[in-house]
């Protein structure tokens, strides 16, 4: 008996662990259909990494990511990835760039914005779905 109650508590905590691990996973990007920056990292805590998939298709509307990598190589990277289907604003505040991304997937408006945060010293990348208009 002792070592039944013994293995169901092991299979209960191993079954906890999971679920835990399983929801901390990195969030989809709202389903934005544009690829994402490779190593960028979201907070993973965040109101939308508790959604479930459909909820947070449908509620969250923007997702942002990080990276160490400087913006100009990040706006590099989706000037290769979007070419041809964007239209591309560029700017530049002390030197560093910026750029905001407009683009269609499945006929939907999307926005990337890439930022430098000064207070964190990383690049800061944005993907948003807009509401078409009405």
């Amino acid at each position: 008996m002792k070592n039944a109650v013994l293995g169901i508590l092991a299979a209960a905590i191993l079954a906890g662990g999971f679920v835990y691990f399983w929801s901390r996973r990195q969030p989809a990007p709202i389903e934005v259909g544009v690829p994402i920056y490779p190593g960028s990292q979201t907070d993973t805590d965040s109101f939308a990494a508790r959604l479930s998939p459909r909820d947070r298709a449908r509620l969250v509307k923007a997702v942002t990511y990080r990276t160490d990598d400087p913006p100009a190589k990040v706006i590099n990277f989706y000037k290769e990835q979007l070419k041809e289907k964007t239209e591309v604003l560029q700017t530049s505040r002390h030197g560093i760039p910026s750029a905001v991304f407009r683009t269609q997937v499945d006929g939907r408006p999307k926005i990337i914005v890439i930022t430098s945060n000064e207070d964190t010293q990383k690049t800061e990348i944005t993907i948003s779905t807009i509401a078409p208009p009405k």
